[in-house]
């Protein structure tokens, strides 16, 4: 006997959870630069914790906070320090649903947490041990805030989207480009209905003026923090170089086209090796063509608010990016990856009339979707992964008293900190520090070879062991990271 109707939706919900849940656990990576920051920041007092963020880094203190109170109750294992994410990264499943629910129907509310489920880069940051699952979380609680409000206008909807508006500033400061697109659709929306309902425009105006007033003073205590973090960036080059390693190449070319197109590839397939993504990009216009299709005849209020959602936070980071290129980066508008998949959730479901139809289509998108996140989370050629673990436990293994590890660049220190190596560990800066008397094997590790300077480190430190009758017995590669073994 079938179920009846008005379970369906839940059980679909629920399977979808789980299988969603299961995918961000069971991937459990090394733990990367960026999280080993975040680590180390969180291992220290609060307060000292909070002066560290505010002096040494340009991001907002809510996710410090949330992984300082994660790490005294469950340690700092690669586990325990994900479960926020992890958590946040699971509920993120129902919340597409909601909001897209709201904005069309069930159908698509049910294709769009599919597809957020095996979506590679949300599993991905839902398995990282940063704040780009929150992002996500706080920017459909956005969403759906301002769908209810616009709809409905009731102050717990509007209340809603004041909340969700602090909690994205206070999780990553470029939300802010999503929020400047929300309150520029709150602007069309009343210019268009003082034109015709007067009435109804004055009371979206009041709602949307007094839920302004409630986010501004939300953020309020924010201010000084921030003031002082853009003050230090601005001041020093020291933050904007760093972040360099992980793109390379000069501004001209990671402004061009096919990265542009990239970061749409990264929001619907994930991370892949180079070659894959030069077959992707390729492919890209003939997807969107194929989504544009599947849109249907005709336009809604909720397609053109998902659309100006994706478009603009992506076009004002664009123009970020002309003038600093690593703002270029999905993470840092990563915001614009629900209402991607909800529009094409909605391609899917809203165009075909057969049941049969819409479910295949569904199934052949997140079956691309699965593929994706198969080859983004084992294909050792993808650039994102790094085995630092791998690294660590081969030194551990083999390192006897006496031995030492040489790493660049020196950066990678919180990486030490985090591992902690059964030998002394000692940074590359400029030359080899290596006393003369020292008669052990040394281990050479380094990462983020594509960066020319630490390329040349790396090159100028095994030219001085050579020089001082140091012979590489052995070379061994893990993902992203290299260890040369010298007796």
């Amino acid at each position: 006997m079938d179920k009846p109707r008005s379970l369906r939706v839940p059980a679909a919900l629920a399977v979808i959870v789980a299988v969603g849940a299961l995918l961000r656990v069971v991937p459990l990576r090394s733990v990367w630069l960026d999280e080993a920051i975040s680590i180390g920041q969180a291992r220290l007092p609060y307060l000292t914790m909070l002066h560290d963020l505010r002096s040494a880094d340009v991001h907002p203190p809510l996710w410090g906070s949330v992984l300082w109170l994660d790490i005294r109750l469950f340690g700092d294992g690669p586990l325990a320090v994900r479960i926020p994410s992890l958590i946040i990264g699971a509920l993120s499943i129902p919340l597409v649903y909601l909001v897209a629910r709201e904005l069309y129907d069930r159908r698509a509310g049910v294709a769009a947490a599919l597809l957020i489920a095996v979506s590679p880069v949300a599993v991905w940051y839902s398995a990282e041990a940063r704040m780009y699952a929150f992002y996500i979380f706080w920017s459909l609680l956005a969403v759906l805030g301002q769908a209810r409000a616009i709809r409905r206008g009731g102050w717990l909807d509007w209340g809603l989207f004041a909340v969700a508006s602090a909690g994205l500033v206070y999780t990553h400061y470029f939300s802010l480009l999503q929020l400047c697109t929300q309150h520029l659709v709150f602007a069309v929306i009343v210019v268009r209905r003082g034109l015709k309902r007067e009435q109804m425009a004055r009371r979206l105006l009041v709602g949307w003026l007094s839920a302004t007033v409630v986010t501004v003073v939300l953020l309020l205590p924010l201010v000084p923090y921030a003031g002082e973090q853009v003050g230090d960036f601005m001041g020093s080059s020291a933050g904007a170089s760093g972040s360099d390693t992980a793109t390379g190449g000069d501004g001209s070319r990671f402004m061009s086209l096919y990265v542009i197109l990239a970061n749409l590839v990264w929001a619907m397939w994930g991370y892949h090796s180079d070659a894959a993504m030069e077959q992707l990009v390729a492919l890209w216009p003939v997807g969107m063509l194929a989504i544009l299709l599947l849109l249907g005849r005709g336009r809604s209020r909720s397609t053109a608010l998902l659309v100006s959602l994706v478009i603009v936070p992506f076009a004002l980071a664009y123009l970020l990016g002309t003038k600093q290129r690593t703002f270029f980066e999905l993470r840092y508008f990563i915001s614009v990856l629900p209402p991607l998949l909800i529009l094409t959730a909605r391609a899917a479901t809203g165009w075909l009339r057969t049941t049969t139809a819409r479910a295949t289509a569904v199934a052949a998108i997140a079956l691309t979707m699965v593929v994706g996140l198969g080859d983004q989370q084992l294909n050792p050629a993808n650039p994102r992964l790094y085995d630092y673990n791998g690294a660590f436990r081969l030194v551990n293994e083999e390192a006897r008293p006496g031995d030492v590890i040489l790493f660049a660049p020196g950066y990678l220190e919180v990486l030490v900190s985090y591992y902690h190596p059964a030998v002394t560990a000692v940074p590359i800066r400029g030359g080899v520090p290596l006393p003369a008397q020292h008669g052990g094997r040394t281990f050479l590790m380094a990462s983020y070879l594509d960066n020319p300077d630490n390329a040349s480190l790396v090159g100028q430190a095994l030219a001085q062991l050579d020089i001082g009758g140091r012979t590489v017995q052995r070379v061994e590669h893990r993902e992203n990271v290299t260890i040369w073994i010298l007796q």
